[in-house]
């Protein structure tokens, strides 16, 4: 016998015996729940599946309320969404974790910093090098070159000093590129339409490394005569090798990009002329390779006065100035100034003085590179800026001034301020300015009329559209000079719309995740956190010796042995949740707008209340800061027979445990079973890494197959 019910306005059918949240869902309507197990009697903890019925106050429970002949229930209304949303901001202002590692999130293209070094603590190389080209075509080169974002949003920081990220990205790229035939990821059948790329550098790498996995046709046009843009002609070969360069750009090509070289946009070719021959989009990726001069009085008069982007490109042409014996200035405190500086080392300079107008403090090249700058002879001349140059024959008189710091800038640092009566003049053989870069836009006018954000390509920043329809732009054009793991996840971006827009899709960016956080602030972390973690000594890049670089330009880094990166593999705490993709707390967050701010209790993290997390058993991690107390891990175990886990304390003291609270890998009366981890919805039960359970865990059925975001934008789009 069945009872007639109407659900959001229409007439169904439901067993006298079900609950209103059972009927909703055999009848496919959605409702969210979190303590809900179909394995177990309703509970009601959780306090989100709430519903309207008429004829009763409030928002009750559905897991609670018996259906009746007659019942009309409404599952979606302002004011129920309103409850599930302060439902769901209480329970997440208990929860203390990262839903995403740190260092993923300050990576620019996301790539799953914490799971592909898993996978390399575990051997398991492939699987690391796959998992970063999900997101990055070029981890050969971001493994030697890459400013390391990720790395100062190691937690590691905060207490020891942070893990080698990009040495092993760089660890397994290189496995993969020795390899007969390297990984390519698998491509979807042909499209028949066609996409153009300006420029081969890592914007326009990586847009096409995507397109062309969307089974679209991809042809790049490159000005230069070879591929990489700044790659190449910007980065000296001790840092990265042309040879391990074009290895990499050739997996790019074997997908079935072509790249044409020596043509150039705006001359060679045109936005008219590409739309003629039948792309269907086109992305402008051209690079910011136009340097800028020192800016002071004399230097048109000067030949000895160089470009630093240009002088780096020379040396990649080979046909740069002699630097043998010479006197050599390089003006400038950035990546590119320590690189002119490093290669006029290499190329036999006698002296290397780099002047810079602020102190090491304000510098903003990499650490790094200013370590290895001075290690290679290069001499400092802080708090000195050039005047003026004058020609002496075969030399460059440069007038400098003494500086001092005043009141920071719109940069954060100190403004610098010249030193009355402090000038004077210095010789050098030649002069590099190495003080920033721009874009050589041309090609703008009457045949290309995207619009400009000042000097820069205008292009919308999720999507990367310009003003003129089926015409995109990413990279340094866009953003200015910036680095190359920037404009590869800007090239990424590009293609995702590329794709839609060719495929006559709205074009609409990835959708963003809500993310739980242990702290707003990186380092305003719970003290006892990191109580018992294992200090771990830092693997240190081997590298040449100084003597071993002496006058040429062979790779100083030497990379990392088997042994060596599975050590520094092993120092990841694992920050991010590892049921992140599955937690049905994340979901349901991100679909009702929670904030875990909204509120705070005596037993939250913002008060210090943290746990360790237990790793004593031999299949199951608990971490108690995420258990939300829906008891379904407490519940399921007693069906067992087992009854491991028990409430212990009251209000916001309690929590989930053992008996006696002892560890559960010291709890004998555990059978391994691994329904426990099956029923929680948050990650405070998980698998051990790489570990299956003995049994096969069941998921929820309905939970498994429906999107949580998707399922309530259409239940509501249904009431």
């Amino acid at each position: 016998m069945s009872v007639n019910i109407t659900i959001n306005g229409i007439q169904c059918e439901a067993n006298p015996n079900q609950t209103v949240l059972e009927a909703c869902r055999e009848n496919g309507v959605f409702i969210p729940t979190l303590c809900h197990d179909p394995r177990l009697a309703p509970f009601g903890s959780c306090m989100i599946c709430r519903v309207e019925i008429e004829g009763e106050r409030g928002v009750p429970l559905s897991c609670a309320a018996q259906v009746k002949d007659g019942m009309v229930i409404t599952t979606e209304s302002e004011a129920i969404g309103k409850s599930r949303k302060t439902c769901l901001e209480l329970l997440v202002s208990q929860h203390y974790g990262d839903c995403t590692a740190p260092c993923v999130l300050e990576c620019p293209a996301h790539t799953d910093v914490q799971g592909y070094i898993r996978h390399i603590a575990n051997g398991r190389y492939d699987a690391a090098l796959t998992l970063i080209k999900e997101t990055n075509p070029l981890p050969v080169v971001c493994g030697r070159i890459c400013t390391r974002p990720c790395e100062t949003k190691c937690r590691r920081n905060i207490f020891e000093g942070k893990i080698g990220i990009a040495y092993l990205k760089r660890f397994v790229a290189d496995i993969d590129l020795n390899k007969e035939t390297p990984y390519l990821p698998e491509k979807k059948p042909a499209t028949g339409k066609k996409a153009a790329i300006i420029g081969a550098g890592p914007a326009g790498l990586s847009a096409a490394w995507f397109l062309a996995q969307e089974g679209h046709g991809v042809t790049i046009y490159e000005k230069q005569e070879n591929p990489g843009g700044m790659l190449r002609y910007g980065i000296p070969s001790y840092r990265m090798p042309r040879e391990t360069l074009d290895a990499e750009i050739g997996i790019i090509t074997s997908l079935g990009v072509e790249i044409v070289y020596n043509t150039e946009f705006g001359k060679d070719i045109t936005i008219a002329g590409l739309k003629a021959a039948g792309f269907g989009a086109i992305l402008l990726a051209v690079g910011s390779q136009k340097g800028y001069p020192l800016g002071v009085d004399g230097e048109d008069g000067c030949p000895n006065v160089l470009i630093g982007v240009e002088f780096l490109g020379s040396v990649t042409r080979g046909k740069h100035p002699g630097f043998a014996g010479k006197n050599i200035a390089v003006v400038g405190g950035g990546n590119t100034a320590m690189d002119c500086a490093r290669t006029a080392v290499r190329l036999g300079a006698e002296n290397v003085s780099l002047v810079y107008r602020r102190t090491i403090a304000e510098m903003p090249a990499d650490k790094m590179e200013i370590e290895e700058a001075e290690l290679e002879g290069v001499e400092f001349s802080f708090l000195t800026n050039p005047l003026s140059v004058s020609q002496t024959g075969g030399a460059v008189a440069m007038r400098l001034t003494k500086m001092e710091l005043g009141e920071p800038d719109v940069s954060g640092r100190r403004s610098p301020r010249p030193v009355a009566g402090s000038e004077y003049t210095a010789e050098f053989d030649y002069v590099i300015s190495a003080i920033g870069q721009t874009q050589d836009l041309r090609f703008i006018g009457p045949d290309c009329d995207v619009s400009l954000n000042r000097d820069r390509l205008a292009a919308d920043n999720s999507t990367a559209m310009t003003s003129v329809d089926g015409v995109f732009a990413a990279g340094d054009s866009v953003t200015g000079p910036q680095t190359a793991i920037l404009a590869i996840a800007g090239g990424k971006r590009a293609a995702l719309a590329m794709n839609q827009y060719m495929k006559g899709q709205r074009i609409a960016p990835e959708a963003a995740q809500y993310n739980h956080v242990k702290a707003k602030d990186y380092n305003d972390i719970a003290p006892q956190t990191f109580s018992g973690v294992e200090s771990i000594e830092k693997i240190h890049m081997p590298m040449l010796t100084k003597e071993q670089r002496h006058h040429n330009f062979k790779e100083v880094e030497l990379g990392l042995s088997q042994e060596e990166a599975q050590r520094e593999a092993a120092r990841c705490l694992e920050c991010g949740c590892a049921d992140a993709d599955d937690c049905k707390l994340r979901q349901y967050a991100a679909a009702y707008g929670a904030d875990q701010f909204a509120f705070s209790g005596s037993g939250s993290p913002a008060a210090g209340t943290t746990h360790r997390i237990d790793d004593s058993h031999q299949y199951i991690v608990r971490d108690r800061n995420k258990c939300i107390l829906c008891a379904r891990c407490v519940r399921i175990c007693v069906e067992t027979g087992s009854g491991v886990f028990g409430f212990v304390g009251r209000g916001f003291d309690t929590t989930v445990e053992p008996p006696f609270s002892m560890p559960l890998g010291e709890e004998k009366s555990c059978i391994s079973c691994g329904l426990c981890v099956s029923a929680c919805p948050t990650g405070a039960l998980t698998p051990r890494k790489d570990m299956a359970l003995p049994t096969t865990a069941y998921s929820d059925r309905w939970d498994a197959v429906t999107g949580i975001a998707d399922a309530v934008a259409q239940a509501k789009k249904q009431s």
